[in-house]
């Protein structure tokens, strides 16, 4: 047996070590015969894995090179195996674990590279190779060094038997072999030798002891085997390792199984001059660890268990207290990582940026149901999956670096991809997705130009003044505590009929008699307007006395406020609910103001979506961060929710999310999309990469698709075609309204040319009705609620520069200022020819900073916001 209880007789490590003869290593010489490049891997059409570049003869079982060496000769090298895992048990401190040496085998060398050779006849004991015909290799590299400064690698592998078949390698990787069990490999199976790259250490002068240091030291030299080959048990420490990862999206989903009879590759640690990664160790599972498809990313976690032991490596002058951390067994535990159903956004696993990246070598689609991965999907075994244990696994083992984890593809160890028609593509990190080391999902997006025989209107009969505008009007003037004048003006149609307008910064009554607002006036930053009928009614939070905010910041902060986006009705599960309930969604953006003395420093921080129960529209019930890329400081974050096209108007399942790069000018849209309804359900965003003519899975993987819309804009169905209403902003504060059309809701918007424009808006500058230079007008959208067949009715809202707080300020002494106004007109198809071109006038890598005037947003009442 290759344990023995107690402590070693012949060493004693707390004497620090001892130095001996280097009975049993193999000086060597580089070889001879020349090099030669390894072909391509014939079916997979890719490059074979690093392997050496010469063809050594004999029975190789680990082959090499040493990163940093030119050349070998004069190396030292020690072969031995490990006991099979199974067999060592449980270890007491102090119980030793003894190798099985091969003073025989062989080595070859050309320049850094080398092969080592063994017989299978050399294990003469069985405990040192189990079952399936795996032994773990360690191998002890030595490079003499000036006055004693000798480098050293310790590394090795474990390599599976193949059986000695004719035409086969007698040595394989393990996670190259279509099977383990003893049957033999068969000669077209594509299996290869197992390549390892090292880098070799000087040992610390705190690991060293010279030999002659003490007659104590040069006696237990004498008695004690080279290489490490009796190991000291130290302690055991559970760790969790990735296993492999499926990212679903859309309403796809991933899964994965890990049975009893996979198996992975650990790496170890061993620490002479520092931590450094060893050997390789090859697990088998013992476990049944069967994840059910999902439709979020996760990573696939089992425990795995590692041993520490500490052992002697004496060369001619000395000897080196080593310390050795290896991978022994699974404990059983299994887990994931990525949350479930109902965990937040920032406990997602992220998804990967190479999905869609080269869709002609990386990416296909799938022809069934349920995709599976493994040694028959299609593809070749001779890429297995790699990965890392988890961060935690180096504070656990007090190694300050990752190890990694490797494992085969087989029946026993695959994932599957539950596809649907919407999400029918994957994607391989470095090849097609039947050879392809990790694999994602994603959706395609039809072709832009299959919009360009696309049917673009033009607005006729137009009307200002149009309706509620009047009834705002007058509420304002009646109201003792309700709204008086607000801007955002979205409108929601609630399932019971009425109609809800939701606003920004929003001005509560009353005014005075003279028609002026006093200065004491309450302001919150978000509000509600609810018509049922003639009548109008203001929600707010907070109490008739004291008002305040729908949504306000969780700490009360008072420089972090929440303006709004634009809303619908979902059908929502909250977690603990057995079925969904329709309730309000409304995407919210949280803003902080950074630089209290600077009307315009305030900055987003983040966007979340608000869900409110219908029977109480006062506060949320329920808030959530929408999967967002972290904010950048000085960098202009998308806003999202500048649109919605619910899933009940687009037409196949899906709801469709807006968002604008902001800039001073020319600002750009990016387009989400959620299937179904249900905006809390982060899993299922994806997000428009109009160049990959893909929906991904991350927003950072997103793009731009449209140059010179505003914060705030709409989309909306139009026979077959969808219209997008926005102001212009290709230039500065314009007054021109103007429109686009696409045959879908997502891409390929286009434009007539001199018959686009739906509205000027009059208030605007020194020229217009109010004969200020400091009024602006912005951020026009279509009411969905209030239009009817071909008429159509805006809004837009209305705002001054002047920050005045006091009687003598805009907002005071006219309120006729900051309210809505609504535009009423006629859709009627164009009878000029359309431009064939998308409008996307500026270059996609310029990215605005946040402290430009109106960057962040040109709206609200700043000079209340945040103080």
């Amino acid at each position: 047996m290759p344990i023995t209880l107690g402590i070693a007789a012949a060493l004693s490590l707390t004497a620090c070590g001892t130095g001996a003869q280097n009975v049993g290593a193999v000086q060597i010489s580089d070889s001879s015969p020349a090099s030669r490049k390894t072909d391509a891997a014939g079916k997979t059409g890719r490059d074979e894995p690093d392997a050496i570049s010469f063809k050594p003869d004999g029975p190789v079982a680990l082959t090499g090179r040493v990163i940093g060496e030119e050349t070998l000769k004069g190396a030292d090298f020690q072969l031995s195996a490990d006991p099979d895992p199974e067999t060592v048990g449980e270890l007491k401190p102090g119980d030793t674990v003894s190798q099985l040496p091969f003073p025989d085998a062989e080595f070859e060398t050309r320049k850094n590279e080398f092969a080592v050779k063994l017989d299978i006849d050399d294990i003469t004991d069985p405990d040192y190779i189990n079952d399936r015909n795996i032994v773990t290799l360690s191998l002890t590299i030595r490079i003499p060094g000036k006055n004693g400064s000798d480098k050293f690698a310790y590394t090795g592998a474990s390599v599976e038997y193949t059986g000695s078949n004719p035409g086969v390698i007698p040595w394989s990787d393990t996670r190259t072999t279509p099977g383990h069990g003893g049957e033999k490999i068969q000669p077209d199976d594509e299996v290869r030798p197992e390549f390892i790259e090292v880098t070799l250490q000087a040992p610390s002068p705190k690991n060293l002891i010279p030999r002659t240091s003490s007659p104590r030291v040069a006696s237990a030299a004498a008695e004690t085997p080279p290489h490490c080959s009796m190991k000291t048990f130290i302690r055991s420490a559970d760790v969790w390792s990735n296993i492999g990862e499926t990212y679903p999206v859309g309403d796809g989903k991933g899964g994965m199984t890990f049975t009893s009879e996979a198996s992975a590759k650990y790496e170890g640690a061993v620490s002479f001059g520092g931590w450094s990664a060893s050997k390789a160790v090859e697990i088998k599972s013992g476990i049944e660890g069967v994840w059910e498809p999902v439709g979020w990313p996760r990573k696939y976690l089992v425990e795995i268990r590692y041993k520490k032991y500490q052992c002697v490596y004496q060369s001619k002058d000395q000897a080196a207290v080593w310390t050795v951390w290896e991978p022994s067994g699974h404990t059983g535990g299994s887990d994931h990582v990525g949350g479930d159903e109902y965990d937040d956004y920032k406990d997602r696993v992220q998804r990967p940026d190479w999905v869609g990246m080269n869709e002609e070598d990386h990416c296909t689609k799938s022809t069934v149901d349920a995709w599976n991965r493994d040694n028959s999907a299609g593809g070749s075994e001779s890429l297995g999956w790699e990965g890392k244990l988890t961060a935690g696994a180096k504070n656990q083992l007090e190694i300050g670096i990752e190890l990694g984890v490797s494992r085969e593809w087989s029946t026993s160890s695959k994932i599957t991809y539950n596809m649907t028609k919407d999400v029918d593509r994957l994607c391989g990190m470095d090849e097609k997705p039947g050879f392809a080391s990790k694999i994602a999902q994603y959706a395609k997006v039809a072709p832009s130009g299959t919009c360009l025989n696309v049917e673009i209107p033009e607005a006729k009969q137009v009307e200002p003044k149009a309706p509620p505008e009047q009834q705002f009007n007058e509420y304002a003037k009646k109201t003792p505590d309700g709204w008086t004048g607000g801007d955002s003006t979205y409108s929601v149609r609630l399932p019971d009929g009425r109609l809800l307008y939701i606003f920004s910064d929003t001005f509560l009554g009353p005014l005075n008699k003279d028609g002026t607002r006093p200065v004491s006036a309450p302001f919150v930053n978000n509000s509600f307007v609810i018509q049922d009928g003639t009548d109008l009614k203001t929600v707010t939070g907070g109490t008739k006395e004291n008002p305040r905010s729908l949504m306000t910041d969780l700490d009360n902060d008072p420089t972090r406020w929440y303006w709004l986006g634009d809303g619908m009705i979902s059908d929502v599960q909250l977690e603990g609910e057995l079925r969904p309930t329709k309730r309000l969604q409304i995407i919210f953006h949280q803003w902080h103001r950074y630089d209290p003395d600077d009307l315009w420093g305030f900055r987003l921080e983040k966007t979340i979506v608000a869900t409110f129960d219908l029977n109480d529209l006062t506060r949320p019930a329920h808030v959530k961060d929408i999967p967002s890329s972290p904010v950048v400081p000085r960098l202009s974050p998308t806003q999202w929710g500048a649109a919605i096209v619910p899933a009940s108007e687009s037409g196949d399942g899906y709801t469709y999310v807006y968002g604008i790069e902001d800039a001073p000018t020319n600002k750009r849209m990016r387009v989400a999309r959620i299937k179904g309804t249900d905006l809390n359900k982060d899993y299922k965003w994806e997000f428009l990469n109009d160049g990959r003519k893909a929906w991904l899975g991350k927003e950072s993987l997103g793009t731009t698709n449209l140059t010179g819309v505003a914060n705030e804009f709409s989309v909306t169905k139009w026979g077959n075609s969808f219209v997008l209403v926005s102001q212009d902003s290709t230039e500065a504060f314009s007054q021109r309204v103007r429109l686009w059309a696409s045959c879908n809701p997502y891409t390929g918007f286009r434009n007539n040319p001199g018959r686009d424009v739906v509205y000027m808006m009059p208030e605007v500058g020194l020229w217009g009705s109010y004969g200020d230079g400091n009024i602006f007008a912005y951020n026009a959208h279509v009411h969905r609620d209030l239009s009817s067949g071909s008429r159509w009715t805006l809004s837009y809202n209305v705002n001054s520069f002047d920050a005045t707080v006091g009687e003598d300020g805009a907002h005071y002494r006219d309120p006729s200022i900051y309210k809505p106004r609504f535009v009423s007109f006629a859709l009627v198809p164009s009878t000029q020819g359309v431009s064939a071109e998308v409008q996307d006038l500026i270059p996609k890598d310029s990215s605005p900073g946040v402290d430009s005037p109106c960057t962040t947003a040109c709206r609200g009442v700043p000079q209340l916001s945040g103080r």
